[in-house]
């Protein structure tokens, strides 16, 4: 009993050790192939961090603790969990000093080895182990990396670590990185993880459930209106859109779009206009963009180069991707009461200039900025009225509203 009771318990180790316990390196591809920073945030514990371009993001189980994780392009471990004897494999690029140590599990250091080395890939031999879980630490004047090794032995001897050889031709994938790069956030299985790279003019979001060591790609494609205006991109399924409200005031190669402010004259208008939530720019502008009515949306060129304002059709598509229109909105909304954000869409509740005005309210009144989000698809219903998405915070749908034209809400690009 006691067997077969140690034997589940190292199982349930293997796993936890195996969970939570990430390295994530990131590429840049596309317009850029490098990246200047990143932002990161768990979805599910709303927690952030950036990072440098070159950072490598280690998700850790317990952040504090001072050892990086080995993946298969630093430290190879083999066999493990071992019996008898277990090699430690690495490259290093250059003639340095390097240190093996084994710690128990209570953190006591049980035997160390030092060697100085040549550049190439190391192979060391550890013996001795008695059953256990350790940690083997690998560390040189510049870098420290660690991994985890399972003993199923019953050998009680003396613990050996032997310096079996150094084999020339190291790649500079496989050289250890430097512990500068890498960062810890706390990580738990199961949990969504949104990374929004920038390069230059470029942003990308993605996001991932990441369940093993990997690299993340970021391909940098142009989105930028004809203010200047720079824009985050997501592909969700086959659609590439923006990650972001449109907030342009131009239009068809440089006409400009009339901002009106006076709700009377808003209400009165069957022409292109804009304008801000609260007719408050500095609040309101980078966060929600510009609310527009339909006539906006039916001109040409409101849109970066190579995107367009959406059709009903293509919102349906997005619709069921994430698994249909009753429970997409809540994957569009961005983190938080709001919604999961786990598309990666990042639909903020902008709220919207409401036509026709409600009886007591003044006319071309603001509504609902906090409550609900809305964004005009190109499709009209009939001379008055045009489809729009809205996601509201009470509900997981991503709902297929018909609003009258004259109504100011948000717009979001698709990718031709």
């Amino acid at each position: 009993m006691k067997t077969i009771t140690f034997f589940v318990s190292f199982l349930f180790a293997i796993a936890v050790l195996q969970a939570q316990d990430y390295q994530i390196s990131f590429t840049g591809s596309g317009q850029s192939t490098t990246i200047d920073s990143i932002q990161v945030e768990n979805l599910t514990q709303g927690t952030t961090l950036s990072l440098n371009g070159d950072d490598v993001l280690h998700l850790v189980g317990t952040v504090g603790i001072n050892i990086l994780n080995a993946d298969k392009n630093t430290v190879k471990v083999y066999p493990n969990p071992m019996v008898e004897s277990a090699f430690v494999e690495f490259a290093n690029s250059k003639t340095e000093l390097v240190y093996l140590e084994i710690y128990n599990g209570m953190g006591v250091l049980i035997t160390k080895q030092s060697k100085q080395v040549q550049q190439g890939r190391q192979r060391f031999e550890i013996s001795g182990l008695k059953a256990g879980i350790y940690t083997v630490n690998v560390n040189a004047a510049d870098w420290k990396y660690a991994a985890k090794l399972i003993s199923l032995g019953k050998i009680s001897g003396n613990t050996e670590i032997e310096h079996q050889g150094t084999a020339e031709g190291t790649t500079p994938e496989n050289v250890l990185k430097s512990r500068n790069n890498l960062v810890q956030m706390q990580y738990n299985d199961g949990e969504m993880i949104l990374f929004k790279g920038f390069a230059g003019n470029y942003a990308r979001v993605l996001t991932l459930l990441p369940t093993q060591s990997q690299t993340v790609n970021f391909e940098f494609i142009p989105c930028s209106d004809e203010d200047g205006n720079n824009y985050a991109v997501v592909t969700i399924g086959a659609q590439t859109w923006m990650a972001e409200n449109l907030m342009t005031t131009k239009y068809n190669n440089g006409n400009v779009i009339p901002i009106v402010t006076d709700g009377i004259e808003w209400n009165n208008l069957t022409t292109p206009a804009y304008c801000w939530y609260d007719n408050d720019e500095v609040t309101n502008k980078n966060t929600y963009g510009a609310l527009y009515n339909w006539y906006t949306v039916n001109t040409n060129s409101l849109c970066p180069d190579n995107w367009h304002v959406p059709n009903d059709a293509e919102w349906t598509i997005l619709y069921n991707y994430l698994g249909g229109i009753s429970v997409a909105g809540v994957k569009m909304k961005n983190w938080g009461y709001w919604g999961s954000n786990e598309s990666g869409f990042t639909g903020l509740p902008g709220g919207y200039r409401v036509y026709p005005s409600p009886p007591g309210e003044p006319e071309g009144s603001f509504w609902n900025l906090g409550f609900s989000g809305h964004w005009w698809a190109s499709t009209a219903q009939s001379n008055a009225n045009a489809n729009n998405c809205t996601l509201v915070n009470n509900s997981q749908a991503a709902d297929n509203y018909n609003l009258n034209k004259k109504s100011g809400i948000s717009i979001r690009c698709l990718r031709d």
